[in-house]
């Protein structure tokens, strides 16, 4: 029920569409990020995306799987529209902690700065992206936001601290952003979307089961 109210408010903030300025400035990296807990599965929940990629509002069923390959993470993405897709990029990572270049396999769609300003690492996370960056000053004219859950269908408490990281980044609130439905997962365990990790939910690195 809570989550219906919020796809309603939310397709009321996408008749006029979410105001990008407010995304214009590309916001620091949590402090004290720690890589390893914020690996695994997640479910993409809310989003605006970048110009590149407006197609894909379409999308449900829509999450990523973030796995360390050597010193760097592939991020395995899955989402459904008339089938399911499978869409694979890479994350290289930068300094600081929590901000990483991400090349997108499909060209460049999403290609371009990657930034994680808020997560708990055990129920929700936030990614910024910036697939252009303005030739006027420290601001971005393509941006992209990404808010992610560990669970398909979060409760009200998960929804509000998202509600308070977002407000306090760019002052805004998910009913802002297009909301991603979640009924039936693209990932199987004996289906071809391989690797299907458990969400995580403990304080060490996230198991990944190939």
């Amino acid at each position: 029920m809570y989550l219906q109210t919020v796809f309603m408010l939310s397709i009321v903030a996408l008749s006029q569409g979410v105001d990008k300025t407010r995304l214009w400035r590309t916001p620091p990296p949590m402090k004290g990020f720690l890589l390893n807990p914020s690996l695994g599965r997640w479910f993409i929940q809310f989003r605006s995306a970048p110009c590149g990629w407006e197609g894909s509002s379409e999308f449900r069923d829509y999450e990523t799987t973030l796995i360390m390959d050597g010193q760097n993470i592939i991020a395995r993405e899955t989402m459904r529209n008339d089938v399911c897709n499978t869409v694979t990029s890479n994350l290289y990572l930068r300094s600081p902690p929590g901000v990483f270049t991400v090349k997108d396999q499909l060209g460049n769609n999403w290609s371009g700065s990657y930034v994680i300003p808020a997560t708990d690492y055990k129920t929700f996370s936030i990614t910024y992206g910036c697939t252009k960056v303005s030739t006027m000053g420290d601001k971005c004219d393509d941006p992209w936001l990404s808010v992610k859950t560990r669970m398909p269908n979060p409760g009200p408490k998960v929804v509000a601290m998202i509600n308070d990281a977002l407000m306090s980044l760019w002052g805004i609130t998910v009913d802002h952003l297009q909301q991603v439905q979640h009924q039936q997962s693209c990932l199987t365990k004996k289906g071809p979307h391989l690797p299907f990790p458990e969400p995580f939910m403990g304080s060490g690195p996230p198991a990944v089961v190939y």
